[in-house]
């Protein structure tokens, strides 16, 4: 492999590390843990190999893959990488109606983010919780995209919804309520919501990952027209793996 190996961007902020034709981007998995996270824009094993080094070294531990089909894992495996945690991948057509939220929704692409993130700390736990970089890029990863909110009388938000289109799907990148708010419905006129923007779109169905083991989760997604499909998804690390936190 030629080429300078460059690194633009100070750890922990946001890091790009390319080298010839090869490119990653990198950051912290979240706020709490010391785990990056990587994204091989492009490169193969030998690069992304010294791309993971080199993040390892700034970060002090383990470097985590994004979530990915099983074909797309193996320049991961031959770079080092080990599967950690799996997501089923649930779906749900576009073409049936769906039922209306009950409570107003707001939509934006520019949300008051640390609200967003601190609704996000309370509904998730440890390695789950995303950093503000992390549900930025889940906003940005199609076009379009939005984040729904629900707001109170006094116009806090009590929870919210990531979800965007592309080529034919719509995705419902992350749903989170207020867990002070839980058990209120607002999930429920999140995930209506998402459905009744999506079918704005021009896509044909709407997709979404879960933890297999959460099956509070899967049931609610299920009442609302998700499948559960034979495709699942991967997370692979790269590191000490007994290690690992849940």
């Amino acid at each position: 492999m030629s080429g300078l190996f460059r690194v633009d961007g100070a750890w922990p902020s946001p890091v790009t590390i390319t080298q010839g034709w090869g490119r990653a981007a990198a950051r912290p998995w979240n706020d709490e843990a010391r785990d990056a996270f990587l994204r091989l824009e492009r490169g193969r094993a030998q690069f992304l190999r010294s791309a993971t080094e080199h993040i390892a070294s700034l970060s002090g531990s383990g470097v985590f893959s994004p979530a990915m089909f099983v074909d797309s894992t193996k320049v991961w495996t031959r770079a080092g990488y080990e599967e950690v945690r799996q997501l089923d991948v649930m779906e749900r057509s576009l073409r049936a109606e769906a039922d209306k939220p009950s409570r107003q929704i707001n939509q934006t692409v520019d949300p008051d983010w640390s609200r967003i993130l601190e609704i996000d700390r309370g509904a998730f736990k440890g390695f789950w919780r995303m950093s503000e970089e992390g549900l930025r890029e889940a906003l940005g990863s199609t076009s379009p995209s939005v984040v729904l909110t629900i707001p109170s009388g006094d116009d806090q938000v009590l929870g919210y919804a990531i979800v965007g289109s592309q080529w034919g799907t719509a995705y419902l990148q992350r749903v989170a309520v207020d867990p002070t708010h839980a058990g209120q419905g607002i999930g429920t006129d999140l995930i209506r919501g998402s459905v009744g923007w999506a079918r704005t779109t021009s896509a044909i169905s709407i997709v979404l990952n879960v933890r297999p083991e959460n099956s509070q989760a899967v049931r609610l997604y299920e009442r609302h027209g998700f499948t559960t499909t034979e495709r699942n998804l991967r997370i692979l690390r790269y590191g000490d793996t007994t290690l690992l936190g849940q």
